[in-house]
């Protein structure tokens, strides 16, 4: 996968403002080679209070321990205090528990101004996925959870489209009073590798496994769009309903963090990004294929500067020589970039059937009503 980057990278020391006072939540944030766990320790690092997630109190309390230990930034100037940051504890394969676990961070939080969509599932092939929400993958069976969902898009999309839905009364009031709410759902530019046609129409659309000639990464390709067609949809309504703030997908990068080997067909080859539990399963030859991925951090910086630049929203309509930020697409180190979507993600009618149909899925199976 050839590795594309689009503006220059930056320091986030310098280049980001003071965050002090807001509210970040950022999924799949528990482990230091992850993407997730650094935007966590930036945002902190600026001064933000973060919610680090995890599937477990364990594993999320070792994501702050680890933030914790990591001292200052890189200036020197400045350290993350203990109470800055708090565990947020939820499998978000379990949707009920998505549910419950968002009411009940609605009700003990005040403000919540960033959040980052940063957990993802691999599917492996027919039989397994890799679960990676915390980056310490494990074996995931695909075979249809228990509301006939695929664990992919559950994880990869209708967690997503839950979570937010549920903390948006949260988020509404915060944009009332602190204007610029950030909604950042990382994608990948392999959704640009789905088949013309592809439709999210029904409940057996969304399962496709897109039969038995494709391969993993156009089932990947599958969720990511779901990904970038959701911000898009996101940053319709929020526009509609005259809420101040401001939803983007993006691709990290190619990143030594978070994705698998692929055996198929006896074959081993390489979609990255990687994560320690790939590490695990597969062995430490497989880092030979890393060569010229980015590192984790600077991983972290295209869905940070999404996250937190000033200029995100006080540009958000883009104008001369400017890209619009709503509801873009970001490429590293963090620019909208149109020229990199493909035509299936411009699509506004496709993006209107994926959200309809996720919500007809969360009613009808999971007995789950959300409503923007």
């Amino acid at each position: 996968m050839i590795q594309t980057i689009r503006s220059p990278i930056y320091d986030p020391t310098s280049s980001l403002p003071d965050l002090t006072g807001k509210v970040a939540l950022v999924t799949g944030s528990n482990s230091p080679i992850g993407i997730g766990w650094n935007i966590a320790n930036q945002l902190a690092l600026k001064g933000a209070k973060v919610y680090v997630h995890g599937r477990t109190l364990e594993k999320a309390r070792a994501g702050i321990a680890a933030i914790l230990r990591q001292g200052s930034d890189l200036s020197n100037t400045r350290k993350v205090a203990v109470n800055q940051l708090e565990p947020f504890v939820v499998d978000l394969g379990d949707l009920k528990a998505v549910r419950d676990t968002a009411v009940t961070f609605v009700e003990k939080e005040a403000r919540l101004d960033i959040l980052v969509h940063n957990a993802m599932a691999w599917v492996l092939d027919f039989n397994s996925a890799f679960i990676i929400s915390d980056n310490n993958s494990l074996a995931y069976d695909s075979e249809l959870d228990e509301y006939g969902i695929s664990p992919s898009m559950t994880i990869n999309h209708i967690a997503p489209f839950l979570l937010t839905l549920e903390l948006l009364p949260l988020m509404k009031s915060t944009a009332r009073s602190h204007p610029g709410v950030r909604i950042v759902t990382l994608s990948s530019v392999a959704h640009t590798f789905t088949t013309s046609g592809v439709r999210y129409d029904s409940l057996s659309s969304v399962n496709d496994n897109l039969g038995e000639s494709a391969d993993v990464l156009k089932r990947y390709a599958y969720s990511k769009l779901a990904n970038v067609l959701f911000a898009k949809e996101l940053q319709r309504k929020l526009d509609k309903a005259g809420i101040q703030a401001v939803s983007v997908s993006v691709h990290p990068g190619n990143v030594k963090t978070g994705g698998i080997f692929c055996i198929r067909s006896m074959l081993m080859f390489y979609l990255p990004p990687f994560s320690d539990g790939a590490l695990k399963y597969f062995g430490p030859e497989a880092f030979s294929k890393l060569e010229g991925h980015l590192e984790p951090l600077q991983g972290a910086l295209a869905p940070l500067f999404a996250a937190a630049a000033t200029e995100v929203w006080t540009e958000r309509d883009g104008g001369k020589d400017k890209l619009n930020w709503t509801g873009a697409y970001v490429m590293p180190y963090g620019v909208p970039s149109p020229v990199d979507e493909s035509e299936a993600a411009k699509d506004p009618k496709l993006a209107k059937e994926l959200w309809e149909t996720t919500e007809k899925i969360l009613a009808e199976n999971v007995g789950i009503s959300v409503s923007f």
